[in-house]
């Protein structure tokens, strides 16, 4: 396991207590992805990309699009996104 720190948010938190979340311009949570898990570490948001879009061509499209990754806690996610992978925009017009 890693002991790389980061900083998120002004305080300094284990790599490990992180996730990489991809969203959508639209503010749709799209994917997550662990920053560490068994020897593959993600530190980098290049990383994270590559790592869920191996292609550069699918990189660079979905970078066009719009989407962007962020690395947040694990805290954060359980707290506040869990379960809710639409944006607001979306849940008002299901409803």
């Amino acid at each position: 396991m890693t002991d790389l720190m980061v900083q998120i948010d002004g305080r300094m938190v284990p790599l490990k207590d992180c996730t990489w979340s991809m969203w959508g311009s639209c503010g749709c949570l799209v994917a997550v992805s662990m920053a560490v898990s068994g020897d593959r570490i993600l530190a980098t948001e290049e990383q994270a990309h590559k790592n869920h879009s191996p292609r550069k061509r699918d990189r660079e499209r979905e970078i066009r699009q719009g989407y962007r990754w962020e690395l947040i806690t694990m805290a954060r996610y359980r707290t506040e996104i869990g379960a809710k992978w639409e944006c607001m925009w979306h849940r008002k017009a299901a409803s």
